[in-house]
């Protein structure tokens, strides 16, 4: 299965793997995501937020490693990852992103499939999405979730709407593509 970008390119779940992440890793997802936020939270967060203290912010985040975390590769390069931990008692994706010139391309959806593995004897998931991220709000939408009522949190010091969305049975994670490769079945426990 793949995903059609806007510009016609085509992409599929073969030749991509996931594997839990490893400490030598946590550079690149710490940049990884700073250009992730820096694409998705421009206008939601003060700009000075996004500059360059953001990715001392990042770099003191992810030194060290944080557990939970699954890196979505291409040969050697990560493409996103997904970070699973425990909030109020279930299991939450504090993380999902992939590089901002790959997003739209499919690539979100091996990453939810590797974190529903992850907590599949629990059997629920969930996570909050800022109300104006429109795009990975649709996202989670085809994955399934439901969202819930709104609510507000604080993202680099600014006070964000959001929404929950839940998957309380894991069933339509469970039928998203996994990337293709023998670490496919790669699963680590929540954080």
């Amino acid at each position: 299965m793949g995903g059609t970008h806007e510009n016609g390119q085509q992409e599929t779940c073969a030749g991509f793997h996931v594997a839990p992440a490893r400490p030598e890793d946590a550079a690149a997802l710490a940049a990884l995501q700073a250009a992730s936020w820096r694409a998705a939270y421009r206008g939601a967060v003060p700009d000075d937020a996004l500059g360059g203290r953001l990715d001392a912010e990042m770099a003191a985040k992810w030194d060290p490693l944080p557990p939970g975390a699954i890196v979505l590769w291409e040969a050697a390069v990560p493409l996103g990852f997904v970070r699973v931990v425990r909030r109020q008692g279930w299991p939450y994706i504090d993380n999902l992103h992939v590089r901002p010139d790959r997003r739209g391309r499919g690539l979100g959806r091996p990453l939810m499939r590797a974190a529903a593995d992850a907590v599949a004897a629990e059997g629920r998931l969930w996570l909050t999405v800022l109300a104006e991220n429109r795009g990975a709000r649709r996202f989670y939408a085809r994955c399934g979730g439901w969202e819930g009522a709104p609510l507000h949190e604080t993202l680099l010091g600014a006070r964000v709407a959001a929404r929950p969305v839940l998957w309380p049975r894991l069933v339509p994670l469970m039928r998203l593509p996994r990337a293709g490769s023998e670490n496919a079945d790669a699963r680590v426990e929540p954080a």
